[in-house]
């Protein structure tokens, strides 16, 4: 007896000394178990979705349905890995910010119903490549990179996908996985085989959280826009084909997100609007239609389409818009020389130095001539502007009148041989790479994309 008596006083003991932390954790019967309204989104990525603005006072208050899981021990704010507590950031780890997955929570609870929680497991690593969700290739991956990376590493037992999943499981012990949000590329910035990748995780998550890829969503967000003055603008254009390869994906527009100055990373402002679009995307998949107030509103588009064209007879010397129904980006000028690649709110500004393109025959191909936004010729250098393709191997497109006819670097690279395709629109093949444009890197592609052509009113 006297020993029984002694083990309940070790015991009573001990759980007190558990709860004597500064950030208490929810008690795992509440949200009980496996209790449908208690929705759960896995977050992973490099620094955008790790936090790396600090947070202001507006965003050291959170309403307690939403919920974060400490996926690493914490010593300030005391948190223990595995357990659930009060969203407030950080959410990652202690040193980290405010972050992409801030304020989608935010957002959600405050448009689903009361009785509805929400919770994120987000496992991040800043300057991480993708392969570091990896597990076969984290070894050989962070073997030559700097201490401070591998320092992140080793907070994750140096498998940052496997402690996602481990975490993941003990959620689904309490709660439902609803989603995946995911913010990552500059580290591979325009590489083309990212989207793969991401598909191989997604998959693989898929499989060992026995999950349902039609149930379970990912949401993918854009880098810093070219716009705003993103150095790594060019992955968003590799971020569009993700849908392509995960079918039941959708990207998240950066549009209009201010960035801190490095071109890398956004400010609070651009948090909170990134976290809100995040939210936005999450809850039409739900089926609610939510109209978010951003703290950074994408400035309205200064010029509407008009008529779309059919076929290239009807056109004549009408300027056009060359414009992606799929990805809901246009090209533009977006300084005095390079291509941009944006949503039309960023496409079609007073701005830019070329929001329009005019067909002119050059044999039996064209040139596009670029139109500024007051409708006159574009011209650079004392030269007529054209889009022209850098060769296949380069990295971006311009707007320039070398030669009048010649690309940079390659003749003819601004002479373009466009079909159109009924029900898809206009192809644009370069002459001078012999393959197709899909965004503002090279024409370099083997499969085409298609583009309408609009007028403006």
């Amino acid at each position: 007896m006297k020993k029984l008596l002694f083990l309940f006083a070790v015991t009573l003991a001990m759980g007190f000394i558990a709860c004597s932390t500064d950030d208490n954790p929810v008690n795992n019967d509440d949200p009980k178990k496996d209790d449908p309204q208690f929705y759960v989104y896995l977050c992973f990525g490099q620094s955008n979705m790790e936090g790396n603005a600090t947070p202001e006072a507006q965003d050291k208050t959170v309403d307690p349905r939403f919920q974060m899981m400490a996926c690493v021990d914490f010593t300030s704010p005391k948190r223990k890995m595995g357990e659930w507590y009060d969203a407030t950031p950080p959410l990652v780890r202690q040193g980290t910010g405010l972050g992409m997955a801030d304020y989608f929570g935010r957002t959600m609870v405050a448009n689903l119903p009361e009785n509805v929680k929400v919770g994120v497991i987000d496992v991040a690593l800043g300057g991480t490549k993708i392969e570091g969700f990896i597990s076969e290739e984290v070894a050989g991956y962070i073997k030559n990179e700097a201490d401070w990376l591998k320092n992140y590493f080793k907070a994750y037992n140096n498998d940052p996908y496997k402690r996602m999943v481990d975490m993941a499981k003990i959620a689904q012990q309490t709660g439902v996985i609803k989603g995946i949000l995911l913010h990552q590329g500059e580290s591979n910035n325009g590489q083309q085989d990212w989207p793969k990748k991401v598909k191989l995780i997604y998959d693989r998550l898929m499989e060992d959280l026995n999950l349902n890829p039609e149930d379970v969503p990912l949401f993918v967000g854009e880098t810093v826009s070219q716009a705003a003055g993103g150095s790594c603008y060019h992955h968003n254009a590799v971020i569009a084909k993700v849908p392509s390869v995960i079918p039941n994906s959708y990207v998240i527009s950066s549009a209009g997100c201010p960035q801190r100055g490095d071109g890398l990373h956004f400010t609070a402002a651009g948090y909170r609007t990134m976290g809100k679009r995040y939210a936005q995307a999450a809850l039409k998949v739900l089926g609610i239609e939510a109209n978010i107030e951003e703290d950074t509103p994408t400035p309205p588009t200064e010029f509407e389409l008009d008529k779309k064209f059919t076929s290239l007879a009807e056109i004549g010397n009408t300027p056009v818009v060359i414009y992606d129904e799929n990805t809901k980006k246009a090209l533009y000028g977006s300084d005095n020389q390079n291509l941009g690649y944006d949503d039309l709110s960023v496409a079609l500004q007073k701005g830019n130095s070329v929001i329009t393109f005019r067909l002119e025959e050059e044999g039996s191909n064209y040139l596009l001539r670029g139109i500024t936004p007051d409708g006159s010729e574009y011209s650079i250098w004392g030269s007529p502007g054209y889009l022209n393709s850098q060769a296949a191997d380069q990295w971006c497109c311009f707007i320039l009148g070398l030669n009048n006819q010649n690309g940079q670097d390659i003749v003819d690279g601004a002479v373009w041989d466009i079909q159109y395709v009924a029900g898809k629109g206009f192809s644009l093949k370069n002459v001078g790479t012999g393959l197709y444009l899909q965004d503002a890197s090279p024409a370099k592609f083997d499969e085409p994309a298609y583009f309408s052509f609009y007028s403006l009113k």
